[in-house]
């Protein structure tokens, strides 16, 4: 009872603040050539930890599949998501992964887009790990790089990603980044390059999310 009327709180709390937000998009043409991948126009976007909340928010009404930890603070962002009309798979790397994985598999198979934080939900930061790649490999669907930015935020200096919460009326910038399209046919030798690729594309995302800043 208590964590759901902690999440309904923060329900509330995002969909107010979210009202106050401006959102640009950079790079629309990449989610075109992602979408055109997959037969039932289905992705995955990969996305660092710290930059959850405006990857969330960004997209309106679009609902997506993305996992979720079994632990009591992953049980309060799953009712939040559910609430925000997504479709929480629930798991971690040390509990229940599989599972998790195998039904946001069934999910982005079935054309419901996905969206995982790729060095979550522990860390280290900045490190995408092999989820995102085994994801597309299975279900046949490109990965979409996306780096959310503002200039106008706040920082959770304790969690291990400097998780960043947009401060109201931020303008909030979003870049999405070349896809990777994963072949069924992928070495497990290859993931680490993949790995490391999509993890210099977030960077490259979010230095050109701050040049708009600039101008």
């Amino acid at each position: 009872m208590k964590i759901k009327f902690i999440s309904y709180l923060i329900y509330y709390f995002i969909r107010l603040i979210n009202l106050t937000y401006r959102y640009e998009f950079v790079g629309l043409d990449n989610k075109k050539k992602a979408r055109a991948y997959h037969p039932k126009g289905a992705f995955v976007f990969a996305i660092w930890h710290q930059n959850l909340i405006p990857g969330i928010l960004a997209h309106g009404d679009e609902q997506y599949t993305m996992i979720i930890s079994e632990s009591k603070d992953g049980e309060i962002v799953a009712v939040t998501c559910e609430k925000l009309g997504h479709k929480p798979s629930r798991g971690s790397s040390t509990r229940g992964g599989k599972k998790a994985l195998i039904e946001m598999v069934k999910n982005v198979k079935s054309g419901i887009p996905g969206a995982l934080t790729v060095d979550g939900p522990k860390g280290p930061a900045y490190v995408v790990k092999p989820g995102v790649i085994e994801l597309a490999r299975l279900a046949q669907c490109a990965i979409l790089p996306m780096s959310p930015y503002t200039d106008r935020f706040w920082v959770i200096k304790k969690s291990w990603d400097q998780f960043r919460i947009p401060k109201p009326f931020s303008r909030v910038v979003i870049a999405l980044g070349e896809p990777f399209f994963i072949d069924d046919s992928i070495t497990k030798e290859k993931f680490d390059l993949v790995a490391l690729e999509i993890a210099k594309r977030l960077h490259e995302g979010e230095e050109i999310a701050k040049s708009h800043f600039k101008t």
